[in-house]
């Protein structure tokens, strides 16, 4: 469990602040706190969750509860998405500050807080974030939660060391604004890592193929309606950042037609997967005019 000396559980709501909030603030109340209101969110974010299709039955067990949150979590990274605890890195930024902005019920954060980083998630969904300060709460993990638009952030500029863009970009109109501030809350050298829908997924080769459709729609990230990118496209949205990489993930065998089905199935998924994952870094030459004006 990851020391918690960087503060309490907080809600910051307001304008951009010098810093970020600190100060005492009371944890929830797991046992008196109405979380009906959080229900029906929280079932449509488990199904999301998952990265299955949309008609399949997330889990079993009481909603909101550690159980449920475990087990969708296990579900994720064990058994759809293996591919995201190395990926995303959780183990990797021990002692640094990840930024969490996005949907989702918080899975991939709580294994950065695990893995001892200092994590601050942020989301305009007050619903939403009482979700995933939950999940933190729940397992006795320490968090700093910021209600606030991702295109105005509550943070510090050139504060951030790790952003992760979690099921955000294509959902938003303006995607080029959430990237702006992405850049300014990281330091010089910090990470930014995005995840988003590919365009040239499973579905749009057997399409093209004369195959029909794969079959496995999902919701959000998968959703058939959500905004595609193409490798390229993602590129040029984040090109003030250093040594880009776009990597091609998320495709299970069953959604594979079977003319193709004898291919390795980590071959098929770096050609058709559903997901792109970006990384890039802030150039460390972005600190030179804040010294040079010092």
């Amino acid at each position: 469990m990851p020391d918690s000396s960087f503060g309490p559980l907080r809600i910051w709501e307001g304008s951009r602040p010098g810093a970020l909030p600190r100060g005492p603030a009371p944890p929830l109340d797991s046992t008196v706190m109405d979380l009906s209101p959080l229900r029906p969110l929280a079932e449509l974010l488990a199904r999301q969750e998952i990265l299955r299709s949309a008609q399949s039955r997330p889990i079993d067990g009481e909603l909101l509860s550690l159980q449920w949150y475990l087990e969708l979590e296990h579900v994720r990274h064990n058994r759809q998405g293996r591919w995201i605890p190395a990926l995303l890195e959780f183990s990797k930024h021990q002692g640094e500050r990840v930024l969490g902005l996005g949907g989702g019920l918080g899975s991939d954060l709580v294994q950065y807080a695990r893995h001892g980083a200092e994590v601050i998630a942020a989301c305009p969904s007050a619903e939403l974030l009482a979700i995933v300060r939950r999940n933190f709460e729940l397992r006795g993990l320490s968090g700093v939660f910021l209600h606030a638009s991702p295109a105005v952030l509550p943070v510090e500029s050139s504060s951030i060391d790790v952003v992760c863009v979690l099921g955000l970009l294509h959902e938003t109109g303006s995607p080029a604004g959430v990237i702006d501030e992405v850049y300014r809350v990281l330091k010089p050298g910090g990470k930014v890592v995005a995840v988003v829908p590919a365009y040239y997924d499973i579905d749009y080769w057997t399409r093209l193929c004369g195959l029909g459709a794969s079959g496995g729609q999902g919701l959000g990230l998968l959703a058939p309606a959500a905004r595609r990118y193409y490798g390229r496209e993602l590129r040029q949205l984040f090109t003030r950042f250093s040594e880009p990489r776009v990597y091609k993930r998320h495709l299970r065998r069953s959604e594979v037609p079977h003319l193709w089905r004898w291919l390795p199935l980590s071959l098929l998924e770096r050609l058709a997967g559903r997901l792109l994952v970006f990384k890039g870094f802030k150039p460390v030459s972005a600190a030179r005019p804040v010294q040079a004006a010092a």
